[in-house]
């Protein structure tokens, strides 16, 4: 059969690959292009080539597989040129057929909203679809319409027309076998017609402290897959604005947060400095990239027993708001971490609110702190003398700047770990590393996951996501090349090796390495 070529694009990147005999689509390397887009399922859809003819199916992903804006089920549903597929969050794809462009690649298709309306606007092209309101991706345009019946498939010829009561006559009787199929189910059911699918449509549990998937939130997922755990809870803040930092001024005799004495300017300047342009290819998955056998394997075991750990043996207690980061503070169970050094520089508290603040818990939410209360004493206490600054509780900005300097919150046995790290990158390239993540509280955790279509269900008090532990950090890995990523892998697997961490590749919209130590200095007994 002639070349099948498929063109896929997203915010993110754009790709184009041939299918030579079955090729997958997903966000992990369980499939065989792997996309950057949170939307998608591990293994989400399959194209392939049968008897001369492309087909594609859907994987029994989450989001689904439209073609031309009709999300298919069932049997594979064969392709012809021009076709286009969306699947995940925002991706697009365009099939061609042979080895130039259809006229009609990349046309714009209704959404299955619009293709379920009627027969109005049957034969409009996709000229007049796209005047009449239709978006890039197929969303609904302002009027009413369905899209132009697709031609006959390559290579198959055209019946002729049949007389018009053969035509009749043969809908007629359609008619009547359809409607005794449809009583001899309905008896058969007891007339009920709510039956139990074996694959319900998802539904999202508005009423939750967190929207959470009513079933399987990735399609067929597993929530002991590390990848997909941490697909669920590692979504990225908004990228750092040094404009809205403010520089920490630490008190000249306080030698021990000496270190935390760091100007926006600087930020700024680590911040360039480290998402400057590269001579070579960067990304997700850049040429060369040779991922370490460390990297891989039993990582949701060790990290879950450490946490595990933590809670019953070490008594650690997750903070749930701001107030409890605070104390964590105050009681150097944490400890703040410089926004920038010469070797490295956090990217984090881009989602810092400025409202006031509030307590959390599981059973009763978030509530505003009422002065007098103890949470808001220890707001207060640390808000009059932070390393020597003072903060305004009833000043939005300075309520910002808080959160921000609190969120930069680590466990002091990771500090030295990811100096040693930082360091031994910036020896080598000249460059700060990107660090993504630290610490989280709970109810910071919940803001960003709200938006987060890959949310695993969150059992309460049950959970502790990694970024609560105060153990996890990420590093950015999108800006560097495969020379950048193979050396800071070798170096997590070198220090994996000798028990201070470990570590993982994530891929997707937040790709990152994930970096996990031991709370102790002490890996978890298994």
């Amino acid at each position: 059969m002639p070349k099948v070529t498929l063109h896929i694009e997203n915010p993110y990147e754009r790709k184009t690959v041939s299918v030579d005999d079955e090729l997958t689509i997903g966000r992990t390397d369980q499939s065989q292009v792997v996309l950057q887009d949170q939307g998608l399922s591990r293994r989400n859809t399959t194209f392939f080539l049968d008897d001369e003819l492309i087909f594609v199916t859907d994987e029994g992903s989450l989001n689904g597989t439209i073609l031309n804006g009709v999300k298919i089920s069932g049997p594979p549903q064969e392709l012809r040129d021009g076709d286009v597929i969306t699947i995940g969050s925002e991706t697009r794809i365009t099939v061609q057929i042979g080895s130039e462009p259809s006229a009609s690649a990349g046309r714009v298709f209704p959404d299955a909203e619009t293709q379920r309306r009627g027969d109005a606007g049957i034969g409009q092209s996709a000229e007049s679809l796209s005047k009449a309101g239709a978006g890039p991706t197929g969303g609904t345009p302002n009027t009413e319409f369905k899209f132009t019946p697709r031609p006959a498939a390559p290579g198959k010829t055209k019946p002729n027309r049949m007389p018009l009561v053969l035509i009749a006559a043969g809908l007629m009787t359609f008619i009547i076998i359809f409607g005794a199929l449809i009583a001899f189910y309905w008896v058969s059911r007891g007339g009920n017609t709510n039956s139990n699918s074996s694959k319900p449509t998802p539904q999202i549990a508005k009423s939750s402290l967190i929207p959470v998937r009513v079933v399987d939130p990735l399609g067929g997922e597993d929530e002991d897959d590390l990848d997909d755990l941490i697909a669920s809870w590692e979504v990225p803040e908004a990228e750092i604005n040094a404009n809205n930092v403010g520089d920490v001024k630490v008190d000249s005799a306080d030698t021990a947060d000496a270190d935390l004495n760091v100007t926006a300017t600087f930020l700024a300047d680590r911040q360039r400095k480290a998402l400057e342009p590269r001579n070579g290819e960067t990304g997700i998955r850049p040429a060369g990239m040779d991922v370490p056998k460390e990297l891989f394997g039993d990582g949701v075991i060790k990290q879950k027993a450490k946490l595990r750990e933590m809670r019953t043996t070490g008594n650690y207690h997750q903070p749930m708001d701001f107030a409890e980061l605070a104390e964590k503070r105050m009681h150097h169970d944490l400890i703040e971490m410089p926004m920038a050094t010469q070797s490295f520089y956090l990217d984090v508290g881009g989602s810092a609110p400025d409202g006031p603040f509030q307590s959390f818990s599981f059973d009763g939410g978030e509530v505003d702190i009422q002065p007098g209360t103890p949470k808001y004493q220890i707001l207060s206490q640390l808000a009059s003398n932070f390393s020597g600054q003072k903060y305004d509780l009833n000043n939005p900005g300075d309520r910002k700047q808080m959160r921000m300097r609190l969120l930069r919150m680590f466990n002091p046995h990771a500090k030295p770990i990811l100096k040693e790290l930082a360091d031994a990158y910036f020896a080598k390239f000249g460059r700060p590393l990107r660090v993504t993540s630290l610490t989280r509280s709970m109810d910071y955790q919940i803001l960003l996951n709200r938006g987060n279509p890959n949310s695993f269900k969150v059992r309460g008090a049950d959970a502790l996501p990694p970024h609560t532990s105060g153990c996890a950090f990420d590093l950015a890995r999108k800006h560097m090349t495969a020379e950048e990523q193979n050396f800071v892998m070798q170096k997590l697997a070198e220090m994996e090796r000798a028990n201070k961490l470990d570590a993982l590749v994530e891929y997707g919209v937040n790709a990152c390495f994930h970096i996990f130590i031991w709370s102790d200095g002490i890996p978890p007994k298994m």
